[in-house]
């Protein structure tokens, strides 16, 4: 395992590891309970924002993009989430698998595929375009 390939600053990386298995990248998120966000969502019945699976999902999908550069030279950004489906819940202590895989790319934009699970559920599953471009 190696540490994910991003330009996110550590207070906004929603990755621990990455890894290559064959045509797939796999990235690996430990949700700690003391994670900022769980004390507020929700109190009682702490869950992952919906909005956070996806950015651990774009995040492994960039991840993927970029294995092969030295260096991060620009930051991607999500161009559009194709869709996405939030199959269950991702909790406190729950290590979440990101898998992805590369559907075409398109100059400066690449769709990607994932699924994301938490012992061998699903937790959400959908696309998302990248883009090397702002705008």
């Amino acid at each position: 395992m190696k540490t994910p390939h991003t330009p996110h600053g550590p207070g906004f990386r929603f990755l621990d590891e990455f890894s290559i298995e064959g045509e797939c990248g796999i990235g690996r998120w430990h949700l700690d309970p003391e994670l900022f966000f769980f004390k507020d969502h929700f109190p009682g019945n702490p869950l992952v924002p919906a909005a956070l699976l996806m950015e651990s999902a774009a995040q492994a999908c960039g991840a993927f993009w970029m294995r092969d550069a030295k260096e991060i030279d620009s930051p991607l950004f999500v161009a559009s989430i194709d869709a996405m489906r939030i199959l269950g819940p991702a909790k406190p202590g729950e290590t979440l698998e990101v898998r992805v895989s590369l559907v075409r790319e398109l100059g400066p934009l690449a769709q990607f595929e994932f699924e994301t699970t938490s012992a061998g559920r699903t937790v959400a599953r959908g696309r998302v375009t990248l883009s090397r471009r702002l705008g």
